[in-house]
């Protein structure tokens, strides 16, 4: 039986997450988080495929990240990086086998209502892992390219500005509002996990399943139609 497929569809917005396998480690030097951004950046320079990144944060042995794709699939994208990445790593460390647990898990989420409390979530893992105390002082999260020196440009900045504004006052509320989640990181980690497949209001919730159990039901007739 093949696995079911993801519920994805054009103009799609999701929030990404994988891990070492075992739950070990995937960064384990500056250059290794710096190489993953990198490849990050260059799907989208090189116009690879038509995707934006709005938050990211890459942690020892897990990342997140906030994407909205346009026609080329989530499953693509990621395959893509993940397996650079998991090249590059193999042979810096030579290791044979696999790096990711599994294949990544994604959440199709309406971007609207959810961007704000994710990109918090996201921007405060290092702080819930106990592996830095403030936000500014963790290098590698896209809190960086908004408030401090990361140079990559990763993140579409110009469609993060529509969502919390792009004057100084509107950007200030933006962090505040980031570091007012710190007092309440426990709450969000439950509010964030990966239980669900969509994330919405209950209308986009319906829309979402509709086009997914149509994109399901051709799978399976496929499938039966190989064994035919």
């Amino acid at each position: 039986m093949p696995r079911g497929p993801r519920i994805a569809f054009e103009n799609a917005f999701f929030h990404v997450y994988n891990r070492g396998v075992a739950k070990q480690k995937i960064f384990l030097e500056d250059s290794d988080y710096r190489y993953f951004l990198k490849r990050v950046l260059a799907l989208k320079t090189k116009k690879l495929y038509d995707h934006e990144i709005y938050a990211y944060v890459l942690m020892p042995n897990h990342f997140h990240i906030l994407i909205q794709t346009k026609k080329t699939p989530i499953a693509k994208v990621m395959t893509s990086l993940l397996t650079s990445y998991s090249m590059y790593f193999n042979k810096k460390y030579k290791r044979v086998g696999t790096l990711f647990q599994n294949r990544f898990k994604s959440k199709l989420c309406d971007k609207d209502s959810y961007f704000l409390g994710a990109s918090r979530y996201i921007h405060l893992n290092p702080l819930e892992a106990g592996i830095t105390d403030t936000l500014e002082s963790y290098k590698w999260s896209s809190y960086q390219e908004l408030y401090g020196s990361l140079d990559l440009n990763i993140l579409s900045l110009e469609s993060i500005d529509r969502l919390v504004g792009k004057n100084i006052k509107e950007k200030e509320a933006y962090a505040k509002f980031l570091e007012d989640g710190i007092s309440n990181i426990n709450v969000l980690i439950q509010d964030y996990r990966f239980d669900r497949e969509v994330e919405g209001q209950p209308k986009f919730n319906t829309l979402s399943q509709k086009k997914y159990l149509r994109r399901k039901n051709k799978n399976m007739k496929q499938f039966i139609t190989t064994l035919n």
